[in-house]
């Protein structure tokens, strides 16, 4: 490694950026931190500029690391030697490590490219943060959600749609955390080998994955902290490495470019005595919370989950909480620490000025997931049980209800609906000054058709996981009032189609609406009545849920590391196979992107 001298000073990339990481909310661009009087260094880290050349013969990767604070030396790689006239990709790192990408020289080659194409311009920041208790699925969910296709794969015709939205190819290290996913992925899918703790990934954070990727680029980045901010030893051992990277998507839709970043934290994270709980107070800040419920840690999971089989049972549950965990301690005992965890996220949202999320004068996307839908599939095939007895008697169902008149209250003060949904809503709602109780009781009658109909398995799998379309019949009600209703949820690609009209993303459309008020009914029943309820009386935050099976099939466990299908005629998934839920939570998660 040398110093080398100082390049032209480049275009500043806070007109490109910002000025703040969206991630971790320190220094982002060419700003100068503040500095310390008696020392007369930083108070914090800025911003670095890395640049990295093609690999050599030997696969070793020329860099250069340029502080954009003050008038400091870059250092730069010697073996191999970097060379400024051969540069692949530059990245832009905030003062918290994130890597964010920069101008891309390689994408200039060509006489027809123009000399501004290779800088990454975003029009906006989108951030997205997924909880959940240990082994409640994050990262399957991630990784299927986030290869998911939204094109409408039934239409043959190539006419250009304005709404459509465009993948933007990633840069090498900007992509790195969702491909290292994906290949734990497909570990599971070949091997069978699960995918382990987010936590112990060692390329989860941006420290990481530099000394994976560019070892002495990290060490010349600690050297420059160290000599240039207050208490800089601490700050150099410190640095890139208190917020993961984010799994990065960035899409092109109606001309304007969006950066949607997920941060995969570590259920350990939520855990009372977490060990960074830091990183998720940052989550106040955030566009949307993904928060994924586990069925398998709820209250009375193992009544439902019952087999007549006590050792498949094991095999069941040991493969839902993930192989070789319940060994030590027990599978109640671990349950029981989930199922705690679990119910302290829905607490911590809706504390007033709690950790996660607060009421800062803007929306709150708050995305739930039912993760593992595959055991309530499984379950619905026995005979005599419905999606009623998921939880305690009338929690389902009160849940359905719940959510379908928040819905109907929305849409009644002004939110716009698709056709499809604004029938069954104008319904429900009935006619002008209605007695509440009207309203109530058409609320439970479709909530109980709903219920009736989706505790089909094959019906509710169409929901879930195939993506056609359903016929919905409603029974007559009770009351004179309560006629009947027929409802046809749109296929997916035919929701893609509405979804993707500019303008729809404020939208309440059908498909969603009955995946919202059946989710809703499941999360009650899976032990989340209380924080729900609470969440729905917070007019800031609007509340979705899908209902999401990453794996498409039961898994059991093989061994203390290894998962395959209960059914052995079964496979797991492709990483990027059309799953219905997994594609409405896409949509959900891109937010910002959709015009």
């Amino acid at each position: 490694m040398r110093w080398s001298k100082p390049p032209p000073p480049p275009e500043d990339p806070t007109s490109r950026f910002g000025s703040t990481c969206p991630v971790c909310r320190q220094l982002l661009g060419a700003a100068q931190p503040p500095l310390d009087p008696e020392t007369g260094r930083f108070m914090m880290p800025p911003s670095f500029r890395l640049e990295v050349g093609a690999p050599d013969g030997r696969n070793g990767m020329p860099w250069r690391v340029t502080m954009l604070a003050g008038n400091y030396r870059p250092a730069e790689s010697l073996d191999p030697a970097f060379n400024q006239h051969e540069v692949d990709f530059v990245y832009l790192l905030c003062g918290g490590g994130h890597i964010f990408p920069d101008a891309t020289p390689v994408f200039r080659a060509g006489p027809a490219r123009r000399p501004d194409e290779a800088r990454q311009n975003i029009d906006e920041w989108n951030m997205v943060a997924a909880m959940g208790a240990p082994a409640s699925g994050k990262t399957y969910l991630l990784v299927r959600t986030l290869k998911q296709n939204l094109d409408n794969l039934t239409r043959w015709d190539a006419q250009d749609d304005p709404g459509r939205i465009r993948l933007r190819k990633l840069s090498p290290l900007e992509e790195l955390p969702l491909t290292s996913r994906i290949s734990k992925y497909n570990d599971t899918r070949q091997t069978g080998e699960a995918i382990q703790p987010t936590g112990t990934d060692g390329q989860a954070t941006p420290a990481g994955m530099l000394q994976d990727q560019l070892r002495d680029a990290l060490a010349a980045i600690q050297e420059l902290v160290r000599r240039t901010v207050v208490d800089g030893e601490r700050r150099a051992q410190q640095w890139g490495k208190q917020f993961r990277q984010p799994l990065v998507v960035r899409t092109d839709s109606a001309g304007r470019r969006t950066w949607t970043g997920v941060a995969d934290l570590p259920g350990e994270l939520f855990d009372e005595h977490g060990t960074n709980r830091r990183e998720a107070g940052m989550l106040r800040s955030f566009d949307a919370l993904l928060w994924v419920v586990d069925p398998a840690v709820a209250p009375n999971a193992p009544e439902w989950m019952a087999t007549e089989s006590v050792a498949e049972e094991r095999l069941l549950l040991d493969g839902s909480l993930r192989p070789g965990t319940v060994k030590a301690s027990g599978a109640d005992i671990v349950r029981g620490n989930r199922e705690s965890i679990q119910d302290d996220i829905g607490l911590q949202i809706t504390m007033v000025d709690g950790l996660f999320a607060t009421n800062e004068g803007r929306p709150l996307q708050m995305l739930v997931a039912i993760s593992k839908c595959d055991l309530i599939r499984a379950a619905l095939e026995k005979p005599g049980l419905d999606l009623r007895d998921i939880g305690a008697p009338g929690e389902v169902e009160r849940g359905t209800a719940t959510y379908l008149s928040v819905a109907m209250d929305r849409w009644s003060r002004g939110a716009g609906a698709d056709p499809g949904a604004t029938q069954l809503l104008t319904y429900i709602w009935g006619a002008h000054n209605p007695e509440p109780a009207v309203r109530q009781r058409r609320a439970v009658q479709v909530a109980r058709g709903l219920l009736d109909h989706f505790s089909q398995p094959e019906e509710f799998w169409k929901l879930v996981h195939v993506g056609t379309d359903n016929e919905v019949s409603i029974p007559r009600g009770d009351m004179t009032s309560e006629v009947p209703q027929h409802v046809r949820v749109p296929s997916i690609d035919e929701h893609l189609d509405s979804a993707l009209q500019p303008g729809s993303g404020a939208l309440i459309l059908l498909r969603d609406l009955i995946m919202s008020a059946v989710g809703c009914g499941l999360a009650y029943g899976l032990g989340q009545q209380s924080a729900l309820f609470r969440m729905h009386r917070e007019p800031w935050i609007t509340l979705r849920f899908f209902l999401c099976s990453p794996l498409a099939t039961v898994p059991i466990a093989v061994d203390d590391i290894r998962l395959k299908p209960l059914n052995p005629r079964d496979r797991f998934p492709r990483v990027d196979d059309r799953a219905a839920a997994l594609t409405q939570l896409l949509l959900a998660v891109l937010g910002r992107a959709r015009r």
